[in-house]
């Protein structure tokens, strides 16, 4: 039974060959991942495993050959299969170029996702070649595919969470008795997890493409719910402009994400808008009134764009351009195209609802398919871009040398970004301050954004720690006594955090010691702390206990804007002991903690 798409014309039948072939890929792509991502790292198989280039084909061909393939002889079919396969070894070499050290997940996690964009939107240009030529680049044809592919993605996702929860009450039912072998067959061997993935992955789309009343009845079921959601969508649109003129743009320049908020309203109503109307209905949906306030929402939709590149242009002016703003802005623009034809349609004076949106949709998803590419090549790679913006901002002075993200050119921006820094060691904004200096040194030995180093780095400042040179770098604050020399000897040992005592022996004073009576026990214990951070300013507590020094407590202070004056007052010694006002109590012979709910406490 073939498939109809809106027009009513057939989808092309998918015959018995080449639906044993579609559940054949899908289980070999799911072999393919567990080897490429799950597989045990061995020596002998580590080139393989972390290829980039069976990392790419693994994702992407086997589903577009899954989706697309109708017979499997055609040859023009397995023609538009090689030049992608070249197009996507082009934009792999091109990821892995930028590729650096164990630092991948920046580079990588983006250029999959640009990926799954890419097939999204190519996908149906390619399986429309099974179509007859007169109609093969018709919307209609083109637009039918968008939808199976959605239902599919939809169905995929629906039977995974299935899946997985048939497979949680069969692994628990079986550890009541104490059986753990299904708990341990379905969560500790990933092999499993994969092979159930290709045949869920293989199962959706075979259903997809061959069963064709229940894909239309539930792409109806869908629309129904969509219609009766954009008047709600548009009329939000439509009070939310209305009120900006009373509140001003400086709300939105004031504000984390506005960006990402107002983009995310003009695509949501770009996205309804097309799946409510029909492209092939004479017929106008809805009243007059409610569809003269849809259309007046698609009017004003560019607003949003403009609003939106109004906000990530203000990020961009202050800090500069990075990855993530560049493809927010590739996205922004895409949308603000899209909203301009989008308005241009709704004045249209033909008697079809919105008539030119057929026109306008199949050279808007070239373009995306043409930016996602180019994001991924030389001409907007965006970690070039990025990098080469943040340099040259700090050659002209637009952003100061203490402004300037270490941890973006560290683990956001690759190779390209970890060069820079190299290069920023002769940079003389850098070289003529100890703190940048030593702080450039330790980002650049940080294998961790969240301050995480080399074990061998670690173990080689504690190995070479000296005394002598500990008191040197490491400043008493005023009025306090010199810690005994046991302390200063553990200190290694103490420090399980070890990038505070790399912090303390790369940078004069960047430590304090500090000795108070914090227990009333007339014995001093010692206040260390650690400046050098940024965003934090910690300090330890250690205390005697049978003889040895031991970690008592800690203290992070997180106040940004006071942070110079705090350091002041560490090196002044203007620490003070202050009781609790309310005390914890005694249960059974135990001491129970009580958090009261009191910022002076």
């Amino acid at each position: 039974m073939p498939q109809f798409n809106r027009a009513g014309s057939a989808m092309p039948p998918v015959p018995s060959p080449a639906r044993a072939f579609i559940m054949a890929i899908c289980l070999l792509q799911g072999l393919l991942l567990y080897f490429f991502f799950s597989a045990p790292e061995t020596p002998a198989l580590i080139r393989f495993t972390h290829n980039i280039y069976g990392q790419t084909m693994a994702l992407v061909l086997p589903v577009l050959i899954s989706m697309s393939v109708t017979r499997l002889k055609d040859g023009r079919f397995w023609a538009g299969i090689i030049v992608l396969t070249l197009l996507l070894t082009g934009l792999a070499a091109w990821a892995k170029s930028n590729v650096f050290g164990v630092m991948t997940d920046s580079i990588l996690v983006p250029f999959q996702l640009s990926l799954a964009l890419l097939v999204f939107f190519i996908l149906p240009w390619l399986q429309v070649q099974a179509f007859p030529p007169h109609a093969r680049y018709r919307y209609i044809n083109l637009a039918a595919c968008y939808s199976q592919n959605i239902l599919c993605m939809m169905l995929t996702l629906l039977l995974m969470l299935l899946a997985v929860g048939v497979v949680a009450l069969w692994s628990a039912l079986f550890r009541l008795i104490g059986i753990e072998y299904f708990h341990q067959l379905f969560y500790d061997t990933p092999l499993v997890g994969w092979l159930v993935y290709g045949l869920l992955l293989g199962i959706s789309i075979v259903t997809c493409r061959t069963q064709p009343s229940l894909m239309n009845t539930t792409r109806n079921i869908i629309r129904f719910i969509l219609k009766g959601l954009l008047p709600l969508v548009a009329f939000i649109a439509l009070i939310f402009l209305f009120a900006l003129p009373f509140t001003g743009l400086s709300a939105l320049s004031q504000a984390w994400s506005a960006a990402s908020l107002l983009t995310t309203m003009a695509l949501g109503l770009l996205v309804l808008v097309n799946v409510v109307r029909e492209t092939d209905s004479p017929v106008k949906p809805y009243p007059r009134v409610i569809r003269l306030m849809v259309d007046a929402a698609i009017l004003l939709l560019p607003v949003y764009g403009v609003l939106a590149l109004y906000a990530t242009g203000l990020r961009v002016s202050q800090y500069g351009w990075t990855p993530s703003r560049i493809w927010a802005m590739q996205i922004i623009v895409v949308t603000l195209i899209a909203s301009v034809c989008y308005s241009f349609s709704v004045i249209d004076k033909r008697s079809d609802w919105l008539p030119r949106i057929t026109q306008f949709n199949k050279p808007l998803s070239l373009l995306v398919v043409l930016l996602v590419i180019a994001c991924n090549s030389p001409l907007l790679d965006p970690y070039r871009i990025s990098v080469n913006n943040q340099i040259a901002r700090l050659d002209s002075g637009k952003t100061q040398a203490k402004d300037l993200s270490l941890n973006l050119l560290r683990f956001d921006t690759g190779r390209r970004g970890n060069e820079a820094l190299e290069k920023l060691q002769q940079h003389p904004a850098f070289t003529s301050d100890p703190r940048l200096q030593a702080t450039l040194k330790n980002s650049l030995a940080q294998t961790s954004r969240w301050g995480a180093y080399n074990v061998k780095d670690a173990e080689k400042a504690a190995r070479n720690y000296r005394i002598e040179d500990a008191k040197k770098m490491i400043l008493l604050a005023k009025g306090a006594s010199q810690p005994d020399d046991a302390w200063w000897k553990s200190l290694p040992e103490l420090e399980n955090y070890r990038s505070t005592l790399r912090d303390c022996l790369s940078l004069q004073d960047a430590c304090i010691v500090n000795t108070l009576d914090l227990n009333n026990d007339k014995q001093k214990e010692i206040f260390f702390c650690n400046t050098f951070d940024t965003p934090s300013i910690n300090c330890r507590i250690f205390a005697r206990q049978a003889g040895k020094w031991t970690l008592a407590g800690e203290l992070y202070l997180y106040e940004e804007k006071d942070r110079d004056a705090l350091i002041q007052a560490l090196r002044n010694g203007e620490v003070r002991p202050v009781q609790r006002r309310w005390t914890d109590v005694q249960i059974d012979g135990k001491r129970r903690v009580i958090h009261y709910n009191r910022d002076n406490e």
